[in-house]
């Protein structure tokens, strides 16, 4: 079975804090995660969330602060609003909406960051790679 490829984006606060809570505390990550962090998940687009499966994605977690504690006001109903959207262009694409996921976290939730990670690992092994992949990407051989 090919190991699937995931994406978590990070709000650079409390999701953040999480995580480096978590790498303090040594707790285990999946291995098949890459992350990137920005400084609001409001001011990630569409574009750039679809470009994530376009370089080869198999599932993207958006890891966001609580509505309620977000620095840049209108950040969480920006990015909620572009998850939805995106999520219907990845149904129209065949990719399918489940491999795009947003969750929320406080500063103080490294615990619960750690265990979204490792259900999102297992949901998206269990779904296989993203049909828009190549073949040769997705493991399957060239029939002759």
């Amino acid at each position: 079975m090919v190991q699937t490829q995931l994406l978590g984006i990070f709000c650079n606060w409390s999701p953040f804090a999480c995580f480096n809570s978590a790498a303090m505390a040594h707790l285990k990550i999946p291995p098949n995660f890459g992350f990137i962090r920005v400084m609001c998940i409001g001011r990630i687009n569409q574009a750039l969330i679809l470009r994530a499966f376009e370089h080869g994605a198999d599932g993207v977690i958006l890891l966001e602060c609580k509505d309620e504690d977000c620095r840049y006001g209108p950040g969480p109903e920006v990015g909620h609003s572009n998850v939805a959207k995106v999520r219907k262009l990845l149904h129209i694409l065949g990719i399918g909406q489940s491999r795009l996921v947003e969750q929320s976290f406080g500063a103080h939730e490294k615990n619960e960051l750690v265990e979204a990670l490792w259900d999102f690992s297992e949901q998206i092994q269990a779904m296989g790679s993203n049909p828009a992949k190549p073949r040769q990407e997705r493991g399957i051989q060239r029939e002759a």
